[in-house]
Order: C-alpha cells, then structure tokens, then sequence
C-alpha cells in the first residue's frame, strides 16, 4: 500500500476508533446511572472500559496497517479494503463491550436488590421479598398500631426463585 493510501487508513481508521468510543462512553455512563446512584462510579467504571476499548481497537488497527492485503491494486481500492476490515473487527469489539456493560448493569442491579432495605410501610413493593412479607406481628394490628395485615402466601406459580 503507497504511503498516502496507509495514511489515508490511519487516519480514517482513527477517527473511527475514537467516534465509537466517545459512543460507548457516554452511552455506557447513562446506562450504567441508570442503577448506580453514585455517578462518579458508574463514570469511572466506564471510562475504564472505554479507555480499554480504545487501546485494544487501535491495537488491531496498527497490526491491520502493516498486513498487505491485496485488494486488487489501486489506492483506494487498498484504503477501502482495509477499512472494511477495520470496520468488522470494530463490530466484534463494540459488541464485546457493550456485553461487559450490561453484564456490569445487570450485577448492579442484583446488587440494588439485594441490598435495598425492607419499605417501613409494610406494603410489599414489586420488588419485596418473601422473607420481607413474613417479618412482623402474625396478626392483624389494631387501629393505630404499626404492623402489617395478615397475607397469604403466594401461590406456587407466581413466586420467584
């Protein structure tokens, strides 16, 4: 490949690079606020995972420059080529990254509901427990006495494992 053709990939190639990743970062920073309330967590975690993303992407980008592939002669022919190359290898990576953040959502949000505390209300939310449900006096409180009303368990269908 001449010398304005590898230059020409260079920069195209990094100007992909960096577009999908500012991408990834801003997009992952608001999903992953979504379950974090700490937002300096959820944007250093991010930044971290999109910093990686750029180093290994412009890795394969660097290895992809110096491979002759031959496609047919031509300047822009070879500049093409390789940026379609260069494209589908920043597919896989974009769609690994993006696993590791809804794999990091997802754990978050087991998180979340694990540690959320029990509603001082007593009225079950969709996300209580049934160990939450059974805490408390067995029977109906009087009038004006905190305590929750007698509830039947759920049938074997609609509980959650």
């Amino acid at each position: 490949m001449p010398t304005d053709a590898y230059l020409a990939f260079l920069g195209l190639g990094l100007i992909m690079i960096v577009a999908d990743g500012q991408i990834l970062y801003h997009s992952g920073k608001r999903y992953l606020s979504d379950v974090d309330t700490d937002m300096s967590t959820a944007g250093s975690q991010t930044r971290l995972i999109a910093v990686l993303f750029h180093i290994v992407m412009l890795g394969f980008m660097l290895l992809l420059s110096v491979f002759n592939f031959n496609f047919g002669g031509g300047t822009v022919r070879a500049v093409v080529g390789n940026l379609g190359v260069l494209l589908l290898v920043l597919g896989l990576v974009h769609a690994v990254t993006m696993a590791v953040l809804s794999n990091m959502h997802d754990s978050k949000m087991v998180e979340e509901s694990i540690n959320k505390p029990t509603p001082a209300s007593g009225v079950p939310t969709a996300r209580t427990t049934n160990g939450e449900l059974q805490r408390g006096p067995v029977v109906a409180p009087v009038p004006g006495q905190p305590g929750r009303d007698p509830r039947m368990s759920p049938t074997i269908e609609n509980q959650s494992l």
